[in-house]
């Protein structure tokens, strides 16, 4: 099999690809990841629409650098709330690189490219915020390489070393107990040792177990290892990655005259390159409701363009990542203004009148913005049916759509 072949699984998006089938409280079974407002301030806020839509989400990406009272609490308790209720964390209040289409070039300065590059490494692990310490996603703009240039970034590999050594650094060493003649399947089964809390949060990862453990060993930071023994995820889901670090990196518009189609191309091949470290693509275009297809290439051409045969093939040719079989993530905002008619609308009112449950009103309006946003897309969908053209266009990576939903 080839090297294009063996595309390793991204564990991040292969999480969110598991809540879609397991998680019942998904709104209308999408993977939906929610961005906390600008008016969410103070953790007592934060954790308090946590514990609303924790169960009916399978993403939440906070805006660290507005929660006034941050700490190492309030990460610890967001860690938790992940873990119990089954969704990943993703810090979304920055982007850690604020240059654009220079990274990469392989014209550009070495030394000049590798400053900026640990600059952006910076704001990853040091600071208050660290992100690299606790969050399994953060944001960055891609590294401006241009396709068949792939082997020239130097951003993405910096940030997945300082990745690594973040969590080995709050983790140390960890050691669990490991049957050499078991799978990991009955592993997770068995009974966990009892231990006294640590200050950190990291509990399971403790030394000073005071057990006989059968085998010492030390698991690969970029495993998915199970939830600390006393956190039960709600309704038997999967425990979340934890220790499982990501980028989510920013999708340049196409019709925003500032970006070229090149840089855009570059940025999807920047994340099928390093499908092990991206998980997907982010973007404040409403690709949930207007995007019609899930296959990748399509994004590398422009609003209201046409792709002939021939520039998909060239596009393929031009970097092998685009062949590889595997899925990517697509983070997409829906407008926030189909949450305008939420409290006047009297079908909705009336329909959860006559529910048997009252939600919280957080989740009631997160199922209402993202049930208008499917209507919109199926209505998108059926209007480009109708008008659609027979096409030869190679199929590249499929698109896992994750509509990004603002609350309160």
């Amino acid at each position: 099999m080839s090297t294009v072949d063996d595309a390793p699984i991204n564990p991040i998006l292969d999480y969110i690809q598991k809540l879609t089938e397991a998680k019942k409280g998904l709104p209308f079974g999408q993977p939906v990841a929610v961005l906390t407002s600008h008016t969410v301030t103070d953790s007592a806020t934060l954790f308090r629409l946590v514990s609303e839509i924790g169960p009916h989400i399978a993403v939440l990406k906070v805006q660290a650098d507005v929660i006034d009272d941050w700490s190492d609490e309030v990460i610890d308790q967001l860690i938790y709330a992940a873990k119990k209720h089954g969704f990943i964390l993703w810090e979304g209040s920055r982007i850690l690189n604020s240059t654009v289409n220079l990274m990469g070039r392989g014209r550009a300065n070495l030394a000049t490219r590798k400053t900026i590059a640990d600059l952006a490494k910076g704001r990853y692990v040091n600071g208050i915020y660290k992100p690299a310490s606790w969050a399994n996603l953060a944001t960055a703009w891609a590294p401006g390489v241009a396709l068949d240039e792939q082997e020239q970034d130097v951003l993405l590999p910096t940030l997945r070393k300082a990745a690594r050594e973040a969590v080995a650094t709050t983790v140390k060493t960890i050691e669990t107990e490991i049957s050499v003649a078991e799978s990991r399947d009955s592993l997770e089964q068995e009974q966990a040792p009892t231990f006294s809390p640590k200050e950190n949060g990291w509990h399971e990862f403790a030394t000073d177990l005071g057990c006989a453990l059968r085998k010492s060993s030390t698991i690969s930071v970029t495993e998915s290892v199970t939830q600390q023994p006393h956190v039960e995820t709600d309704d038997g889901l999967p425990a979340p990655p934890i220790l499982n670090r990501g980028m989510a990196i920013c999708l340049p518009s196409d019709v925003d005259m500032v970006f070229t189609l090149e840089f855009r191309q570059g940025t999807i091949a920047a994340a099928c390159a390093n499908q092990d470290f991206v998980a997907g693509l982010v973007t404040s275009e409403p690709l949930f409701c207007d995007y019609h297809g899930n296959n990748l290439i399509d994004l590398a051409i422009p609003e209201g363009g046409e792709m002939s045969d021939e520039m998909a093939r060239n596009l393929q040719a031009y970097s092998p990542y685009l062949e590889r079989n595997h899925s990517i993530g697509l983070f997409s905002l829906v407008p926030p203004e189909y949450a305008y008619a939420f409290d006047t609308d009297l079908v909705h009112a009336i329909q959860a009148e006559s529910s048997p449950e009252r939600q919280p009103h957080s989740v009631a309006k997160l199922e209402y913005i993202v049930g208008r946003a499917l209507k919109r897309r199926d209505a998108n969908r059926k209007e480009n049916e109708v008008n659609q053209k027979p096409t030869n266009i190679p199929k590249g990576p499929t698109v896992l759509q994750c509509p990004v939903v603002i609350l309160p």
